[in-house]
């Protein structure tokens, strides 16, 4: 895989916690913590010929996860039992009333879900099928959402020859900026997802233009030339970004994370686009890494986000090989040179670097996700819908 990534087969044991360095005058980002580990999630059991609605995130739409995996090569289901979109959420599970049972399915919504259907052919009469249609989703609705809104959806079922009665569901559709980067699966599975974050990075946002201009406008540097220079030369562009961030006064704030309260199987975090970020002059650690990151995309530069228990880093190559990293500890921004937020950064790494690749459940948090990576497998930039 493109990202440091654990086996899936633990359970989710906590969301990220928060957590402070005193003596750095480090702020971690602040998230929800749960009460307790949650019940052990189980699939529906069904008798012949029966339905439910199935949701797995909760009744709850995601707009990132929609879009973020509307483009992604790599499926979420990959056995027989689960059936159409393979990185579906939002579906039916069903048990057919006989071998070799045809069953239709129809998913429609309000304003944000076109009627999409599905038609499959469940060959064991003795188990439960998980059927999702490919939604037909309004994706330029879905990017304009900011804060959360209800959206009714209809559940139309054919089993055999028999038409069921329809069913709807009330659900929410979440902000544009909430990330899902855990939840445990309806056959009770954990799904560590938080290479989604790198969604987030947006190296085609136009803010980025206009901050390279305001570095070059301040003479510290002539030009951006990325590996075309050499160490010394790419550094100073480093800098420049730095320093045009500090300028503008873009400093760390806490953002509480947008956990669902009703949802024990699921972990989420707030991110704000770059254009808030910006315009606001405020960002939390993820905020301000993913901000950094694009801006090192930008520059043709390799950037990852560095996971570790309610914390995030930025680091980035500086060389073509990726043999020598810096790691930034981006809630400096504001407060402190890039050389302190380099060093803070590189001690955080480096405190934690055999927990990146380890099997033990206790370091499931601490994971890195490549960028360049991520667009390979086809996760691209969330458009950010305040920039006409």
């Amino acid at each position: 895989m493109f990202y440091l990534r654990k086996k899936l087969n633990y359970f989710l044991l906590f969301v990220f916690l928060f957590f402070s360095l005193a003596p750095a005058a480090i702020v971690h980002c602040e998230q929800e913590k749960p009460e307790d580990a949650a019940p052990q999630r189980k699939p529906p059991e069904l008798a012949p010929g029966k339905w439910e609605p199935l949701f797995e995130l909760g009744e709850n739409i995601y707009p990132s996860l929609v879009i973020s995996t509307a483009t992604i090569k790599e499926g979420l289901w990959d056995d027989p039992q689960h059936i159409g979109d393979k990185w579906g959420t939002i579906g039916i599970a069903v048990r057919g009333s006989q071998a070799n049972c045809p069953v239709t399915v129809e998913i429609s919504g309000g304003n944000f879900i076109k009627p999409s259907i599905l038609s499959a052919t469940l060959a064991d009469k003795g188990k439960v099928y998980f059927l999702y249609p490919d939604l037909k989703y309004d994706y330029e609705k879905l990017l304009l959402v900011r804060q959360t809104v209800p959206e009714m959806l209809s559940f139309k079922v054919t089993i055999g020859k028999n038409k069921e009665p329809e069913k709807t569901v009330r659900v929410q559709v979440r902000s544009v900026n909430e990330c899902v980067y855990n939840f445990v699966d309806s056959a009770g599975n954990v799904r560590d997802i938080s290479y989604f974050f790198a969604a987030y990075v947006n190296e085609n946002h136009p803010f980025i233009s206009q901050i390279l201009k305001e570095a070059m406008d301040a003479k510290k540097v002539d030009s951006f030339s990325g590996y075309s220079g050499d160490k010394e030369s790419l550094m100073a562009e480093i800098e420049a970004v730095w320093d045009t961030l500090q300028r503008r006064n873009i400093h760390y704030s806490t953002m509480t994370a947008s956990a669902d309260d009703d949802n024990p199987y699921l972990a989420s975090q707030y991110v704000r686009q770059l254009g808030e970020s910006i315009n606001y002059t405020q960002a939390n650690c993820v905020d301000g890494s993913v901000l950094m990151a694009s801006i090192f995309r930008k520059l043709g530069l390799d950037a990852s986000l560095i996971e570790l228990p309610g914390h995030m880093l930025v680091s980035v190559s500086l060389d073509e090989d990726g043999k020598e990293k810096i790691y930034i500890e981006t809630t400096l921004l504001g407060q402190s040179t890039l050389e302190e937020a380099i060093e803070e950064g590189g001690k955080q790494y480096e405190e934690s670097k055999g927990k990146f690749d380890s099997e033990k459940e206790e370091d499931e948090a601490y994971n890195i996700v490549n960028v360049q990576s991520a667009r390979v497998l086809g996760i691209i930039p969330i458009k950010d819908s305040s920039i006409r």
